[in-house]
């Protein structure tokens, strides 16, 4: 049997390229030794494996039985026959840079294919694959040679065709399918030993990454046609680099069928585009989709898809959608959506959403709607979190479910627990550490209430009547906590010639609050009004030192120092200790002391 060179010379070559892939398997080659494990789970045996090489195990979770208890009574020998030893027969294992990946693949196929030249310089690579057990078609297969960056389906007869231009040397054909083990071929050509093939790039991503979920995304999926999504879950997360693309619509672009597989530098999408990812610029006429990361910048006129992370400047007319992180800059006039926002700036017109915002500023004409939020946040309607530890300011309504920091709104904050401010209208919360000011505050447990009405469940609230100097009858509700309380109330008098009314609004403090002696100080602000219409306001500052009579009732009496001020030309009749008496602009106004006591019942 007499053997050609140029037969010999592609068998050699062969036998080169396997051993050489087989020489790259170090980490499955590699002799470990266990001592006795006791029973635990699968993935800590595998978590304990790792920390001691330098690779980690990437798997499927709902796939690999992390969760089983498995023992090792003792082993030496490479991790490939460990591995097979736990999790059994029907689980692949490949290394990759970094990773020794796990994929359960009990079924096995194999490749049938031929290559022949038509149409001058052009390759037509044609075959079959199919199962091995039963020999059946295997449909909806991806073949693909990767450093050409070209893929194919199998049709439902298990078929397929590759066309190749001005390729020469061998052809390294692989098929993909869920549930099969990958399997590759050479188909050997001529060889030109003169010729030269750019090195393509290769990254893998571990499953366990966030961003795998563009395929389960339905509004992702609108876009995508289902042989691009198969292409997706049957190669998995091993990605190419490669320069440039261009692209009319997903399915249409300059690297075909295998877009999906490769992270470009420049992406330009004349409609729509779906790439693995982008490490450069893309600009999307319509839309642009990336399975992966995003970085340095995308523009799209309607929307942004990134199936990763997303770290740079994002513009999009209506939508941003960011699975993984997204930090820098997110601008969308309908919204941004994000599941982690770390550093930078967002803005949307209507709204922005994330399930954690920590730092930056996230600013929204209608709502910001997080889960966890660490930054400052600005909108025109609603700011709503489970936790905020930032800065929060709306224009009608916060609202935390577990805790904030600071909340200000114009109408209303609500937070279970408050460290640091409350500022609005009104503020409900459980328990506030710091100060809430409105006109109505609501809390389990608050000292600092900084409002008119404080219902705080802890603190003290009372009724009093009483009588100052001018003989006028008070009746006010006083409410707050342990050290600030709020004032409102009305009095009223009538002499020989007419009726006043006043409405008494104030706040206070508990200077003493022993078991049975109190002093309280307080600032109120009297609006009084009479049949004879005549306006008066009177604000005063109160000394107020009193006794407890028992559990329920108590008696007070104090000094105040009172300035009045009515318009110029009325009369102000003013009982006590006139001090100084002035006119200004219109107003007149008389400083005098008087006195105030009353009696008070607690509740």
């Amino acid at each position: 049997m007499i053997i050609s060179k140029k037969r010999l010379f592609n068998t050699l070559l062969l036998i080169v390229i396997t051993y050489t892939q087989l020489l790259g398997q170090s980490n499955l080659t590699r002799e470990i030794i266990l001592g006795e494990q006791k029973q635990q789970p699968v993935g800590h045996l595998l978590e304990s494996i790792s920390n001691k090489q330098n690779f980690s195990f990437a798997y499927n979770n709902k796939v690999i039985p992390a969760d089983s208890l498995v023992a090792v009574s003792g082993y030496k020998g490479t991790l490939l026959s460990l591995l097979e030893k736990v999790l059994g027969e029907n689980f692949e294992f490949k290394e990759v840079p970094g990773y020794v990946v796990l994929r359960y693949a009990p079924r096995k196929l194999f490749i049938i294919a031929e290559a022949s030249k038509f149409e001058g310089s052009q390759t037509l690579i044609k075959g079959f694959v199919r199962d091995v057990h039963n020999e059946r078609p295997v449909a909806q297969a991806s073949v693909y040679e990767k450093n050409l960056l070209l893929s194919t389906l199998t049709d439902d007869h298990g078929y397929f065709e590759l066309k190749l231009k001005d390729h020469t040397g061998a052809t390294l054909l692989t098929a993909s399918k869920e549930s099969y083990r990958d399997t590759s071929i050479n188909l050997l050509q001529d060889v030109i030993i003169n010729h030269k093939r750019s090195a393509k790039r290769y990254r893998y991503y571990p499953d366990n990454t966030a961003g795998n979920n563009v395929e389960h995304s339905r509004f992702a999926r609108t876009f995508i046609s289902s042989k691009q999504l198969l292409q997706g879950l049957n190669v998995g997360n091993f990605f190419a680099s490669s320069p440039y693309q261009v692209s009319l619509v997903p399915r249409l672009s300059t690297q075909g069928f295998y877009n999906s597989q490769v992270v470009d530098h420049i992406s330009l999408n004349i409609i729509g585009g779906y790439t693995a990812g982008i490490d450069g610029f893309e600009l999307g006429g319509l839309f642009n989709i990336n399975r992966k990361n995003m970085r340095f910048f995308q523009a799209a006129s309607i929307f942004n898809f990134v199936g990763g992370n997303a770290r740079g400047v994002q513009i999009a007319g209506l939508y941003n959608r960011v699975l993984g992180t997204g930090t820098g800059v997110q601008f969308a006039l309908l919204g941004n959506n994000t599941n982690q926002f770390k550093g930078g700036f967002q803005f949307g017109i209507l709204a922005n959403k994330s399930d954690q915002f920590t730092g930056g500023l996230q600013l929204a004409a209608l709502a910001n709607m997080n889960q966890k939020s660490n930054g400052v946040q600005a909108a025109g309607l609603l700011n709503s979190a489970v936790s905020s530890k930032g800065f929060v300011i709306a224009g009608l309504i916060n609202t935390a479910r577990d805790s904030s920091t600071v909340q200000l709104s114009g109408l209303m904050n609500k937070s279970a627990n408050v460290s640091l401010l409350q500022l609005g209208t009104l503020n409900f919360a459980k328990k506030v550490q710091g100060i809430q000011v409105g006109f109505l505050n609501r809390a389990d447990s608050s000292d600092y209430p900084v409002g008119i009405i404080n219902l705080i469940r802890k603190g003290e609230k009372n009724i009093s009547l009483s009588i100052d100097q001018s003989f006028f009858t008070h009746i006010d509700f006083r409410s707050g906590g342990r050290v600030l309380y709020g004032l409102i109330g009305l009095g009223y008098q009538k002499d020989f010639q007419e009726e006043q009314f006043a409405l008494n609004v104030g706040i206070g403090a508990h200077i003493i609050n022993h078991e049975k002696f109190f002093l309280n100080e307080e600032f109120v602000t009297s609006f009084f009004s009479s049949s004879g219409d005549k306006r008066l306001q009177i604000m005063s500052i109160k000394l107020l030192p009193g006794y407890d009579l028992g559990k329920h009732w108590s008696l007070f009496a104090g000094p105040a120092i009172n300035l009045a001020s009515t318009e110029q030309g009325i009369a102000l009749k003013t009982n006590g200790w006139i001090w100084k008496r002035s006119s200004n602009n219109g107003d007149f106004k008389t400083l005098y002391g008087g006195i105030t006591g009353g009696i008070m019942y607690k509740f």
